[in-house]
C-alpha cells in the first residue's frame, strides 16, 4: 500500500469540483480498486458490498435526503481510505459527483462494480468531455423516460424500426444496424444518443457467442417495465372479459369492439377524441403483434393471451402509478359492469305455478289437451311504492348528515366516467353499492322506469334520479329557501341575480341553528361543514359561475340539504333561524294597509292608561304655601292625603273627578304594561319564563292549583295557600319576590285575599298584532273546514294538531305523544267542548307566552295545523 500510496507531504490546493489536473485516470482507478479491496476486507458475511458501503455512507447522511457532500464523503470512506491525501480522495469524489453533491446509493452500485473504472471519466452524453458522467443504467432510464412520455405510440415505432431492421427476424442485429437505428430513431429529439452510449448498449446487450450482434429482445426487456401484482391481475380481468371460451384466443375484431373509448379519462376530460383513441389502440397492438411474430404486416386476426400480456408490459411504463394503470383498464374494458350472475338470475326465476292444473296422457303417445281455463297468477314479488322506497334511502343517508348527503351526489356523478349525465344498470349498481344504498330488483327496475331516458335504452337520468331521491321541495320550503336568497340581497324573481359567496358567508349564523341552542353541535364545525358541503356541491354540479352563488346554486344545495328533513316544520324553522330571516310578514299573505279587518276578529283594544309613577318629579303645587296665602283653585286635581269629597263651587259636596281613587304614594294602583312601574314587572318576567319551560302543562297545573284552593270560588286565593301553591309549583320566584306578587294582586280587595286570575291574564299578556292576525286566520281555516259560524269544536282543534310539526319536537326537546298528550290536556282545560273566538284567543295567548320566538309560534298556528305558510317569496 506504501509502494502505491504516497504518504509524504502534498502540496496544498485549492477544491474544486473539477477533477485534480496532476492525476491520470490509471491512477485514480489504482486509488479506487485500494478503497475497494478494503471494502471487501471488512463486509460482513451475508452482506453485499454495495449495501455495506452505501450503510457507511447514510451514517453521515443526518437528513435522510440520500445526497453527501465531500466533507461527508470523506469521513464515510475513512475507514478504507486513511492512507491517502484528501486531494486524491476530492479527485475520486470529482469523478462521480461533479456538481457537488453525490448520490451515495448509485454510488456504492457503480464504485463496487467498476463502470467508471473501466471507462474512465471523461465519457459524456454530448462527447465533449463535459457534463454529467453516464452510465448504461442511466442511458436507459434517460430513453425510458422520453420514450414513454410518447405514450403508447413511442415504444412501438421503437419496436417497429427494429422490426424493419431484422427482415429475416434473426432478433439479433450488428453493431453498425443497431447504432444506425437508434441513433436515427433518437436523432433530433430530447433524448440524443452519443455513439459513446450506444457502444455502451452494444457492450452490455451483445452476445456471448455471437459478440458482433445484439439481442434486442434483451434490449427490450430491459426498456419494459414488469407489471406489478395489481397491474397483472387487472390485465388478466380484461382478458377473460375478452374470452368469454376461455380458448386463449381473441378476434381482433372482437376486442377493437369491446374497447370503450367513451370512458377513457383522456375522451371523458375532452382532452382527445374517441376516434383517435381507439386507431392509436389498433395501431400499437397490431404493431406488437406484429413485432413479436416479426412480420411487417399484421398477418392474422387473432391476439393470444401472450400477446395481449406483452402489449401492456409494452405500455405499462406510459401509466405513473398502479391506480391509474388499474382505472383506466377498470374502465375501457367495461371490469366493473362485468354480469353478476347472482343478481341476473333473478330475471329468469320461475314465477309461482301454484293453482295451474297439471297435464296427464291421453295414450302412449298424446299429452291430454288442456281444457280448463288458464289463470293469471301475480308476482310473487309485493307492489312497489317508489316514493316508500326513496324515503328509505334518504333516511339512510340522512344518518351521515349532510356531508353523506353531498358524498352521494359526487359518487353518483363520478359513477358517469363518461361525461353524457346517463347511468347504465352496472354504473348505477357500482354508485349504489359505494353510497351503502340497496334496492331489490323490483324497485331498481321501478327506478329505472321512472328515470329511464328515452333516447338511449337501459339507461337513466342522473339528475332526474337524484331528484326522485332528494324528492323535491314542498312550495312552503321553497318559498322560505327564496326568502333567505332574497334577505342576501338576492332576486329570486331574475335568473340572473347573484350573490357573492362573502355574503353567503356572513349571512350564514351557525350559532342559531337549533342543534348550538341545545349544546349538541359546535358553531364553527357548522360552519364549515356548510363551506366545504356547498363547494363540493357546486365543483359536481358545475354551478357558481364566475365565482357567483346564483338562485340555482342556492336550490340545488337546499335540495339535498331538504332530503335530510321529515318535516317542513323542522326545515322551515332551522332555515329562518340559519338566514335570520324577518317575520314581520306573517305566516300568510299579509294584509294590506289599511284594509278592513274580518268581523269574526272583534277584539277589543284597550289603551294603558299612563302610571302615576313614569315621570319621578311631582306635579307642580299652586296651593297656599308658606310664601304664598293664595287660596286654591276649586277644581284642583291633585289632593295628596285626600280621603274626603271634594267641595264644589256651589258649596255643595261631591266625588272628586280626574283625582286617583288611591293616593299615589301608596303605590296601590299597579300598571303592569308599564315597564318603569315597579319591581313587579321583573317578577312578572320571571314567571313567565319558568312557565315557558314547563310548556302548557305547567299553565294548566299553576291554574289547577289556584283553582283547587279557592275555597269561596270568588277567584281569590289566601296567603297561606298562595305559599302551599309556590311551594308545590316549584317556579323559583324568591321570597321577595313572591311577597311583591301577593302584594301587587291583593291590594283593593277586602278580604286580604290574592287575584289570581288577575295575576294569571298579567303573566299571559296581550297578543302582539302580528300574532293576532295569524290566530284570526287559524281561527277562519277551522271555520271554512267544519262549517260553523263563530266557533271552533275542541275536538277538531285537537283531532288537527300534529305534535311532530311543533317547535318542542322538531328541537328535540320533547316526544311528541308527550306533546300532544299536553295539548289536548290544555284544550280541554281552558277551551272546553266550544272555543268562540274570544276564548280560542285567549288560548293561543296562553300558546305565545309559551313560544316567545316568532318562528315557533308562527309553526304553532300553522305547520302544526296543516297550514301552510304563504309569504312574498311565493
Amino acid at each position: 500500500l506504501k509502494e502505491q500510496v504516497s504518504c509524504g507531504p502534498v502540496e496544498e490546493r485549492p477544491f474544486s469540483f473539477g477533477m485534480d489536473p496532476g492525476i491520470t485516470d490509471d491512477e485514480l482507478n489504482q486509488l479506487e480498486e485500494v478503497i475497494l479491496s478494503k471494502v471487501q476486507q471488512k463486509t460482513p458475511p451475508r452482506m453485499n458490498e454495495d449495501t455495506y458501503i452505501a450503510k457507511a455512507f447514510r451514517f453521515q447522511d443526518l437528513g435522510s435526503v440520500g445526497w453527501v457532500d465531500f466533507p461527508q464523503f470523506k469521513k464515510a470512506l475513512l475507514p478504507f481510505a486513511s492512507a491517502i491525501s484528501d486531494q486524491d480522495l476530492h479527485s475520486i469524489f470529482s469523478r462521480y459527483a461533479p456538481n457537488g453533491n453525490l448520490n451515495y446509493k448509485n454510488f456504492a452500485i457503480e464504485f463496487i462494480a467498476g463502470t467508471r473504472r473501466q471507462r474512465g471519466n471523461n465519457q459524456f452524453p454530448n462527447g465533449s468531455g463535459e457534463g454529467h458522467w453516464e452510465s448504461v443504467e442511466d442511458t436507459l432510464m434517460r430513453m425510458k423516460s422520453y420514450i414513454y412520455s410518447q405514450g403508447p405510440s413511442g415504444i412501438m415505432r421503437l419496436a417497429t424500426a427494429f422490426r424493419d431492421a431484422d427482415p429475416q427476424n434473426t432478433r439479433a442485429l450488428s453493431f453498425d444496424t443497431f447504432h444506425m437505428v437508434l441513433y436515427d430513431f433518437f436523432s433530433g429529439t430530447e433524448c440524443p444518443l452519443q455513439d459513446e452510449s450506444i457502444e455502451q448498449i452494444m457492450h452490455t446487450f451483445r452476445q456471448t457467442y455471437v459478440p458482433n450482434q445484439v439481442a434486442y429482445d434483451e434490449f427490450f426487456l430491459a426498456l419494459k417495465e414488469e407489471p406489478s401484482p395489481a397491474r397483472r391481475a387487472a390485465i388478466r380481468a380484461a382478458f377473460r372479459r375478452l374470452d368469454a371460451h376461455s380458448e386463449g384466443l381473441v378476434e381482433m375484431q372482437h376486442i377493437l369492439k369491446c374497447f370503450n373509448t367513451t370512458r377513457h379519462p383522456e375522451v371523458s376530460d375532452g382532452i382527445r377524441d374517441g376516434e383517435e383513441v381507439l386507431s392509436e389502440f389498433a395501431e400499437t397492438l397490431k404493431d406488437l403483434v406484429s413485432f413479436r411474430r416479426g412480420h411487417r404486416s399484421y398477418p392474422t386476426n387473432v391476439v393470444a393471451w401472450e400477446e395481449f400480456e406483452d402489449y401492456y408490459k409494452f405500455t405499462s411504463g406510459c401509466y405513473p402509478s398502479d391506480d391509474f394503470f388499474c382505472g383506466v383498464l377498470h374502465r375501457v374494458w367495461d371490469l366493473d359492469k362485468t354480469p353478476d350472475m347472482s343478481i341476473e338470475a333473478r330475471a329468469h326465476v320461475v314465477k309461482p305455478a301454484a293453482g295451474v292444473p297439471p297435464k296427464s296422457r291421453a295414450d302412449l303417445h298424446h299429452w291430454q289437451s288442456n281444457t280448463l281455463p288458464t289463470h293469471q297468477h301475480k308476482d310473487a314479488e309485493p307492489a312497489v311504492r317508489l316514493d316508500e322506497v326513496m324515503m328509505r334511502a334518504r333516511h339512510l343517508i340522512a344518518k351521515g348528515g349532510i356531508r353523506a348527503a353531498i358524498e352521494v351526489v359526487r359518487i353518483f356523478y363520478a359513477a358517469d366516467d363518461d361525461v353524457d349525465d346517463l347511468l347504465d344498470i352496472y354504473e348505477f349498481r357500482h354508485a349504489c353499492e359505494s353510497c351503502r344504498l340497496s334496492f331489490r330488483h323490483v324497485e331498481e327496475s321501478c327506478i329505472f322506469e321512472a328515470c329511464a331516458a328515452r333516447e338511449t335504452g337501459g339507461k337513466i337520468h342522473v339528475a332526474r334520479f337524484l331528484k326522485l331521491l332528494h324528492g323535491g321541495l314542498s312550495p312552503s320550503r321553497f318559498a322560505v329557501i327564496c326568502k333567505a336568497f332574497a334577505s342576501m340581497g338576492g332576486d329570486p324573481t331574475d335568473e340572473a341575480s347573484t350573490i357573492s359567496p362573502a355574503i353567503l358567508k356572513e349571512s350564514f349564523n351557525a350559532e342559531a341553528h337549533p342543534q348550538v341552542a341545545k349544546g349538541q353541535a359546535d358553531a364553527g364545525a357548522l360552519m364549515t361543514e356548510f363551506l366545504d358541503s356547498f363547494s363540493l356541491l357546486a365543483h359536481v354540479r358545475g354551478g357558481c359561475q364566475d365565482g357567483m352563488v346564483s338562485l340555482s346554486d342556492f336550490i340545488s344545495y337546499y335540495e339535498v340539504v331538504s332530503s335530510l328533513y321529515d318535516s317542513d316544520a323542522a326545515f322551515d324553522l332551522t332555515m329562518t333561524r340559519l338566514w335570520s330571516l324577518p317575520e314581520d310578514d306573517g305566516p300568510i299573505s299579509a294584509r294590506p294597509p289599511g284594509s278592513p279587518r274580518s268581523p269574526k276578529r272583534q277584539v277589543q283594544q284597550y289603551e294603558a292608561p299612563t302610571s302615576p309613577m313614569k315621570e319621578r318629579r311631582p306635579p307642580m303645587h299652586e296651593g297656599p304655601t308658606v310664601y304664598t296665602t293664595t287660596a286654591q283653585p276649586g277644581d284642583q286635581s291633585h289632593r295628596r292625603f285626600a280621603r274626603k269629597e271634594v267641595p264644589a263651587e256651589d258649596g255643595t259636596m261631591r266625588p272628586m273627578t280626574g283625582v286617583s281613587g288611591v293616593s299615589p304614594i301608596t303605590k296601590s294602583t299597579i300598571f303592569f304594561n308599564d315597564a318603569d312601574s315597579s319591581h313587579i314587572g321583573s317578577v312578572l318576567a320571571h314567571l313567565r319564563k319558568a312557565l315557558a319551560l314547563r310548556g302548557l302543562k305547567g299553565w294548566r297545573a299553576l291554574a289547577e292549583r289556584f283553582h283547587n284552593y279557592d275555597n269561596r270560588k270568588n277567584g281569590g286565593i289566601m296567603r297561606l295557600d298562595y305559599d302551599r301553591v309556590q311551594k308545590a309549583s316549584g317556579l323559583g320566584l324568591s321570597p321577595e319576590e313572591r311577597e311583591t306578587l301577593f302584594k301587587a294582586f291583593s291590594a283593593g280587595r277586602r278580604d286580604g285575599a290574592m287575584d289570581y286570575e288577575a295575576c294569571l291574564r298579567s303573566v299571559k299578556g296581550t297578543l302582539p298584532e302580528n300574532r293576532q292576525v295569524q290566530v284570526e286566520m287559524l281561527f277562519e281555516a277551522f271555520q271554512e273546514a267544519s262549517g260553523n259560524t263563530g266557533t271552533v269544536a275542541g275536538v277538531d282543534l285537537k283531532a288537527s294538531f300534529d305534535p311532530a310539526s311543533t317547535p318542542s319536537c322538531v328541537l328535540g326537546r320533547k316526544e311528541a305523544q308527550q306533546i300532544h298528550q299536553e295539548f289536548c290536556d290544555a284544550v280541554d282545560y281552558f277551551g272546553g267542548a266550544v272555543l268562540d273566538f274570544e276564548a280560542f284567543l285567549d288560548f293561543f295567548t296562553i300558546v305565545s307566552a309559551v313560544h316567545p320566538e316568532e318562528d315557533e309560534f308562527r309553526l304553532m298556528v300553522t305547520t302544526a295545523f296543516g297550514l301552510r305558510r304563504r309569504d312574498g317569496a311565493d
